[in-house]
């Protein structure tokens, strides 16, 4: 990144809100706020939180850490304040970098205060991210990374103009941030909170070719009046499962431009779907994730799908790591299959599974949301389990559809011609819009809270 914010100084390099910052800006910010963090004691393996939106600063300030060899904690907002004290205390670290303007429910040192004055240091030869996974003991899951060498692949790409829509401090948004800075791209930063209006607008003005998408992003852009056409080169669509119907109506929009990426905080990188076998008279091609990324170890045990290699975590912060607990496996907490050809299918997540019936059979709720969102005049779909005293849970499905009047009948009945008795939704609600975690995810954890 160094290297390629030292060439051409006075072309673009950053740009979020107001702020647009050169390469030279950029460079000499980055080595500030470096200079910043050594002046307060921060060097080789402390722990410094970062409570930051989508900000050029805050995209500097990842780097300053790992140029530094520190332990960069993300600390993203959804928890609640309580969990993110216990968060910031669980990860063991020596300051706390926030930015007020994103949030003010964490104490730390402002952002716009920490660029310093020149401090003698040199580059560290390794770093560590931390990430956060929500958990389900009550205490927050923190994911540890070590530097995996990913991005050296891509040091003769060509530049492009990246956009970023999911937040920083997030998988999907780090990722497309060390991309452009690793490939010379110009980078520019969506608000923190996506909104799809400025995500047009910014595609069209800073004439983007290149984004990152979570799916419920990518289909609030592809039903807005001013959708772009065929202007972006590449798009990477991520962190869960694509809806087919949605996945054909994005290439005929986008021409054949998206690619598929199946990961997660804990192992990132597992698969891939590149847009050029993404084939639309092959119905399965609009499915599958793809094959498994040469360089990880990919399994399906009993259904569940097992991971091996250099993008998975070294451990949750505070255990033992996976080398001594599964020979360096990790359980995804996902459902799937390969076909023939080792493409991957995902069936479900774990926890997302429905068992419900007299026989207690799994009703795979990503089947049934793809389905719902192919029939006419429904836009999203997403179904939950409802607990059932004689069901034990029963289906029940929230969707958002083009108009007021929906036949629930006709709904149902559809759902048990194509997918059988077992799949037909017990309970059907109509919302405006799908809770969304911050990330642009839906929120089936908060859908299934309103049960309780």
């Amino acid at each position: 990144m160094l290297e390629r914010l030292s060439t051409d100084d006075e072309r673009e390099a950053l740009i979020g809100g107001d702020t647009r910052l050169t390469r030279a800006q950029a460079r000499d910010l980055l080595l500030r706020l470096a200079d910043g963090l050594a002046s307060r004691g921060v060097g080789p393996g402390d722990g410094v939180a970062a409570f930051v939106g989508n900000t050029p600063e805050a995209v500097l300030l990842v780097v300053a850490v790992h140029l530094l060899g520190a332990r960069l904690v993300y600390v993203p907002p959804e928890p609640g304040t309580n969990e993110l004290k216990a968060l910031v205390e669980r990860a063991d670290v020596k300051g706390v970098v926030v930015d007020p303007a994103f949030s003010t429910r964490l104490d730390g040192r402002p952002l716009a205060d920490l660029p310093g004055e020149p401090v003698e240091r040199t580059p560290a030869p390794d770093y560590t991210t931390i990430m956060y996974t929500g958990g389900t003991t009550g205490l927050p899951k923190l994911a540890v990374h070590h530097a995996d060498g990913r991005w050296e692949a891509f040091r003769h790409t060509p530049a492009m103009n990246v956009l970023c829509n999911t937040l920083i401090t997030h998988g999907s948004g780090a990722a497309a941030c060390q991309l452009a800075l690793t490939t010379a791209s110009k980078l520019v930063l969506g608000p923190s909170v996506f909104d799809a209006d400025t995500c047009v607008r910014l595609i069209r003005d800073e004439k983007i070719t290149m984004t990152v998408f979570v799916p419920p992003m990518m289909y609030e852009v592809l039903d807005h009046p001013d959708c772009p056409g065929p202007q972006l080169g590449y798009v990477i669509v991520g962190g869960s499962a694509l809806a087919p119907r949605r996945l054909r109506q994005a290439v005929e929009r986008w021409g054949p431009v998206v690619n598929q990426a199946y990961g997660m905080t804990e192992a990132m990188s597992i698969t891939m779907m590149p847009a050029a076998e993404v084939d639309l008279d092959r119905p399965d091609s609009l499915r599958t994730v793809g094959r498994p990324n040469p360089l990880m170890e990919v399994e399906t045990r009993d259904g569940d799908i097992w991971v091996r290699g250099p993008f998975v975590m070294q451990g949750y912060w505070g255990e033992a790591p996976l080398s001594e607990t599964a020979d360096g496996w990790f359980n995804t907490g996902d459902v799937g299959h390969f076909d023939d050809d080792g493409y991957l299918y995902l069936d479900d997540r774990s926890k997302d599974v429905i068992v419900t019936g007299r026989t207690s059979d799994n009703v795979y709720s990503r089947l049934l949301d793809d389905f719902l969102v192919s029939l006419p005049g429904i836009r999203q779909a997403a179904a939950v389990a409802r607990p059932d005293e004689a069901l034990g849970e029963a289906v029940h499905v929230f969707l958002v559809a083009d108009g007021p009047d929906v036949d629930v009948d006709r709904i149902r009945a559809s759902v048990v011609a194509e997918l059988g008795e077992l799949y037909q939704p017990r309970g059907v609600t109509i919302l405006p819009e799908l809770p969304k975690t911050t990330i642009g995810k839906v929120d089936k954890r908060k859908l299934r809270s309103l049960f309780r």
